[in-house]
C-alpha cells in the first residue's frame, strides 16, 4: 500500500514538473521570435526548408548564361562596326565574285559613313548606278544613230538575209561595216544596260544572304514601315513601287530613253511588273528595298536622257522616229518571236549552205592548183 502512495505522488510530481518545463519553453520561444522587433510576425513566415542543391545551382547558371548572352551582344554589336566582321561570318569572303564584292563595298560604307543599313543599301545602289551612268549615255547615243539610218540598215540587212554566195555575203557585210563606220556606231556599246544584269544578281544574292543569316543591326535598322530588314514587306509598300516605277522607265523608252517598243511590248511591259509582286512577295524587306531604289534610279535616268537639253550637254545624238505604213498589220509578241525564230532557222540554213558551197569550191581550187603541176612526159622526149 505505502509503495502505491509513493508511486503516484512521484508520477504526479513528474507531470507538473514536465507542465512547468513546456510553459517556459513555450515562453522562451516566443519571446526569441518576438525579439525581431515586429511582434506580429508568424512563425509560419520564415521558411522551414532550404532551396536543393539542384535548384541553386540552375539559378546560378541562369544567371550567368544571361550575362554571357548580354556580354555576346555587346561584343557581336561592338564587331559589326568594323571592317572584317562580315568574313568574320561567313560573308564577303572576295573581291571578284558579285554577291561577296558587294557584301564588301556595303560593309565599307557602313563602317565609315555610321548609316543605318537601309541607309547604306540605298546608298551603295545609288553609286553603283552612276559608275555605271556613262555606259547608259553610250548606249543611248548608239541607239539614236541607229535609228537614224534604220531604212538603210533594213535594205542591207534583208540583201545579207538573201545572199546565196560567200563572196556576195562578204561584199554585202563589208557595205554594212561601212555604213556604221560614216555614223560612228560602235554597235558594243549597245551591251551596255547587259552589264546591270550581273550587277542586280549580286545584289539580290548578297543582300539575301545578309537577311537570311542575319546580319547584325538587319533586325533593327529599317525604315519606316519595314524595320526589319530580314522579314517581307508585310504591306507590298515595296513592291508595289517597284512595279510601278519599272512600268514607268519602259513606257518612257527604257533605261536609254531612247528604245521604241512597240504596243505589244509595252502591253508586256505592264503585265509583267503586276506579276512580279507576288512573285517577290516573300522575299526579305532589304531585297526588294534595292529593287525599288534601283527601278526609281532607272526613272529618273531615263527622265534625263530624254530631256534635250541634257542630251545636248552630254552630246547624245537625237532619235529619228520613221513612219510605220499603216498597212501593215501589227503583231503579236508570240507571233513575232515565232517570226524571227523561223527567219533565224532559215539564214541559219542558208548560211550552212554556203559554208559547204565555198567548201567545195576550195576543194576544185586546190585540185585544178595540184593538176596544174603534173607534167605529162611522153616516151619520146625520154631518149
Amino acid at each position: 500500500m505505502l509503495k502505491h502512495v509513493v508511486s503516484r505522488a512521484t508520477g504526479s510530481a513528474f507531470r507538473s514538473h514536465a507542465r512547468i518545463i513546456g510553459i517556459n519553453s513555450a515562453r522562451l520561444q516566443s519571446v526569441r521570435f518576438r525579439s525581431s522587433g515586429n511582434p506580429d510576425r508568424n512563425v509560419a513566415e520564415f521558411p522551414t526548408e532550404l532551396p536543393s542543391f539542384d535548384q541553386a545551382v540552375s539559378s546560378e547558371l541562369s544567371q550567368k548564361i544571361a550575362e554571357q548572352a548580354t556580354q555576346l551582344g555587346q561584343a557581336v554589336g561592338e564587331a559589326s562596326t568594323h571592317v572584317g566582321y562580315l568574313s568574320s561570318i561567313g560573308l564577303a569572303k572576295s573581291w571578284w565574285w558579285p554577291p561577296d564584292l558587294i557584301q564588301n563595298i556595303m560593309e565599307q560604307i557602313h563602317v565609315y559613313t555610321g548609316l543605318p543599313w537601309w541607309g547604306t543599301i540605298v546608298t551603295t545602289t545609288v553609286l553603283v548606278r552612276l559608275l555605271m551612268f556613262p555606259l547608259y549615255v553610250k548606249s543611248s547615243d548608239t541607239i539614236a544613230r541607229n535609228s537614224k539610218i534604220k531604212p538603210e540598215m533594213d535594205k542591207i540587212n534583208e540583201e545579207l538575209f538573201g545572199a546565196t554566195d560567200m563572196v556576195e555575203g562578204q561584199q554585202i557585210a563589208m557595205k554594212r561595216k561601212k555604213l556604221l563606220a560614216e555614223n560612228g556606231i560602235k554597235n558594243r556599246y549597245l551591251a551596255a544596260p547587259m552589264l546591270q544584269l550581273p550587277v542586280a544578281l549580286g545584289f539580290f544574292s548578297g543582300i539575301r544572304e545578309m537577311a537570311n543569316y542575319p546580319v547584325d543591326g538587319f533586325t533593327t535598322q529599317g525604315l519606316a514601315w519595314f524595320r526589319d530588314l530580314s522579314l517581307a514587306d508585310p504591306y507590298l509598300g515595296l513592291q508595289i513601287i517597284t512595279a510601278t516605277v519599272f512600268i514607268s522607265f519602259t513606257r518612257l523608252g527604257g533605261e536609254t530613253g531612247a528604245q521604241q517598243f512597240s504596243a505589244p511590248m509595252k502591253k508586256f511591259f505592264t503585265v509583267l511588273p503586276l506579276l512580279s509582286i507576288p512573285a517577290t512577295m516573300n522575299l526579305s524587306s532589304g531585297v526588294v528595298l534595292y529593287f525599288a531604289v534601283n527601278g526609281s534610279f532607272s526613272v529618273i535616268q531615263t527622265l534625263l536622257l530624254r530631256n534635250k537639253w541634257v542630251r545636248n550637254k552630254l552630246k547624245i545624238a537625237d532619235v529619228v522616229k520613221h513612219d510605220v505604213s499603216k498597212n501593215q498589220p501589227s503583231k503579236g509578241i508570240i507571233e513575232t518571236f515565232r517570226e524571227n525564230m523561223a527567219k533565224a532557222r532559215e539564214q541559219a540554213e542558208r548560211r550552212q549552205q554556203m559554208q559547204e558551197n565555198e567548201k567545195k569550191l576550195q576543194e576544185l581550187s586546190k585540185e585544178k592548183k595540184q593538176n596544174s603541176n603534173i607534167r605529162i612526159v611522153r616516151k619520146s622526149n625520154l631518149k
